[in-house]
């Protein structure tokens, strides 16, 4: 998918193309590290560590400190889509800092920017659309989404999924509480999450297989083991019906041993 590409991008390599957006319409570096901050609560010192780090760009959002509530406010289009109505909610978070950026690019200062989203929220002047059955609200009248509650468990996850897909789902999951028999199983972007300290790996269910989120470390690690697979930068995916369970508890082991995580 189009975005475990992006989420598995390392920071390191998407941030200073934003900064060169913003520069090449004479902004500079310390503007777009304010909207940065503000969106996420990170300093500018955290940001300027990760551009020396291994940290992916999906890691970056997931592990903010501090989402700034007043983001979901932002508004406007960006890679031809309004950000308010992307239903993926850390491609959603991405977009916001692009939307941000763009912003000032165009020539707004940092406090223009902030000024704007908070006109927004005083305003009440949004035409939203509110779907009658989960609530959420859009701005495309009737737009398509998820309607459904948010599953809390792992449990309420798999039982979510196609019927043909829980066996293999279940197999995933009883082969990752077995090799992290310590770690608490959540629900972490609305993925299964083995958590002890820290997001160990994910998995999810896609139409043909099951995304494995251990991490870019681990991907490069376990790379020739890996040749019978798809892989991309922190994700493995593996085929319904051909699940190998010794290689995918090698892998959860390594992640959890090394410190190396999603």
């Amino acid at each position: 998918m189009e975005n475990e590409k992006i989420f598995g991008m390392y920071f390191a390599k998407v941030y200073p193309m934003l900064l060169a957006k913003a520069e090449r319409k004479g902004r500079t570096k310390n503007e777009v590290n304010e909207v940065a901050c503000w969106l996420t609560g990170y300093s500018s010192d955290d940001i300027q560590s990760f551009l020396h780090s291994d940290l992916t760009y999906g890691d970056f959002f997931r592990q903010a400190p501090g989402l700034n509530p007043d983001r979901k406010l932002i508004r406007g289009t960006i890679c031809g889509v309004r950000v308010e109505n992307i239903e993926d909610p850390l491609m959603q978070e991405i977009r916001y800092l692009d939307k941000l950026v763009d912003e000032l690019a165009k020539g707004k200062n940092f406090g223009d920017v902030v000024e704007a989203v908070l006109q927004e929220k005083n305003s009440g002047k949004t035409s939203m659309w509110k779907c009658p059955k989960c609530g959420r609200e859009f701005k495309k009248n009737g737009q398509s989404h998820f309607c459904g509650e948010k599953p809390k468990t792992i449990d309420e996850y798999i039982l979510g999924q196609d019927k043909d897909k829980q066996e293999d789902l279940q197999q995933i999951r009883q082969i990752l509480h077995r090799a992290l028999p310590e770690a608490e199983e959540r629900i972490s972007w609305s993925m299964p999450t083995y958590w002890k300290k820290h997001n160990i790996l994910h998995f999810a269910a896609s139409k043909k297989h099951i995304g494995l989120y251990p991490g870019p470390e681990a991907v490069k690690h376990f790379a020739e083991e890996l040749q019978g697979y798809k892989t991309e930068k922190g994700t493995i995916r593996i085929p319904y019906g051909k699940i190998d369970a010794a290689l995918i508890e090698k892998i959860a082991k390594w992640c959890w041993q090394t410190g190396n995580h999603a």
